[in-house]
């Protein structure tokens, strides 16, 4: 996102919108992906094969601008985690969020 548009609510309103369809759509949870192809979250460049569970629990933003930390303040928590999906060292991080309870 544009340096311009962060901190106006574009995001968030954005991320509303879309909880407010998929709920209106029929879905329970809904789950992205963010990935750390720029190697700025504590699980970039280690062996996250090692100890999935370990790693994902000790997630850090080493930078202060990964979008992780951005999904998290809407309720969204990270639900796993895709080895090397960008590349060696570079996973993809899922986080999902409740939308609709039965």
């Amino acid at each position: 996102m544009r340096e311009e548009s962060e901190r106006r609510g574009l995001g968030t309103a954005l991320v509303a919108g879309f909880e407010a369809e998929a709920a209106s759509r029929g879905a329970f949870t809904v789950t992205l992906g963010t990935d750390d192809d720029a190697g700025i979250t504590s699980l970039a460049d280690i062996d996250l094969y090692a100890d999935i569970p370990r790693h994902i629990a000790e997630l850090r933003d080493l930078a202060h601008n990964h979008p992780f930390l951005f999904y998290r303040k809407l309720g969204f928590v990270v639900t796993g985690v895709m080895p090397d999906a960008n590349g060696p060292g570079r996973p993809d991080i899922y986080m999902s969020k409740p939308v609709r309870r039965g």
